[in-house]
């Protein structure tokens, strides 16, 4: 089995258990949310932190083999099943989101009268417009669609999803920017899920805002 492989399939349990485990940690465990809510209220909670792991890593793998070469060039290959996978998984956490969203489970986004307030809406619009974004790229991956298109206009479609990890940091600090600022308040001192996403997408822009000031090549037709 190929390095990159390996990696590949090391990489993934990593996310998904650590992700999962995290999430049991700090709401079930600390926080005291009954386990009958695992199955779907905190599983969308580290299944989105694992979509946007995912998506962040297949953009930032690119960016750092510039920078090291001799150890990340390998695991490019595994950019298109990261992202694949992150797409599939914010797609999912898109679908349990909508039948999770009540006031009841979600009383931060609604007003007295059961509407959306601006917290709401916005968290929800940047959310819906990323995974149109996604969608797209994911779209391009395909090999009967990557193969019609030139390589110009391949790389502007998957550089649209810098834009999508735009969108989604702008979705969770619109959501999460409140309690982000009430760390007293925080489940055992643990960050929450949505500054922890905040952080990983800041990491991927920070990574892409870098190469653009110092570029390099590292020999691949089709780069991010």
């Amino acid at each position: 089995m190929p390095l990159f492989q390996r990696t590949q399939q090391t990489i993934t349990v990593t996310v998904l258990a650590g992700t999962f485990l995290y999430a049991a940690i700090r709401y079930n465990i600390i926080k005291g949310v009954a386990w009958e809510h695992f199955p779907l209220f905190i599983s969308n909670k580290a299944i989105a932190l694992a979509s946007v792991a995912f998506i962040a890593l297949s953009y930032m793998l690119g960016p750092l083999a510039r920078f090291w070469p001799q150890t990340m060039v390998p695991l490019l290959p595994a950019r298109k099943f990261f992202g694949l996978l992150g797409f599939g998984l914010g797609a999912v956490h898109g679908l349990m989101s909508l039948l999770l969203f009540t006031p009841a489970n979600y009383p931060k986004f609604f007003l007295a009268d059961g509407t959306l307030n601006v917290t709401g809406e916005l968290s929800m619009v940047f959310g819906i417009f990323s995974l149109l974004i996604f969608t797209a790229v994911a779209l391009t991956s395909l090999p009967s669609i990557a193969a019609s298109l030139k390589v110009d206009q391949w790389q502007f479609v998957q550089r649209l999803g810098y834009a999508g990890l735009t969108l989604v940091l702008l979705h969770v600090i619109t959501m999460g920017l409140e309690g982000w600022l009430k760390p007293a308040t925080w489940p055992g001192r643990l960050l929450p899920i949505s500054l922890v996403a905040a952080i990983i997408i800041a990491a991927a822009l920070l990574l892409r805002i870098i190469v653009l000031i110092s570029p390099g090549t590292y020999g691949s037709q089709k780069n991010k």
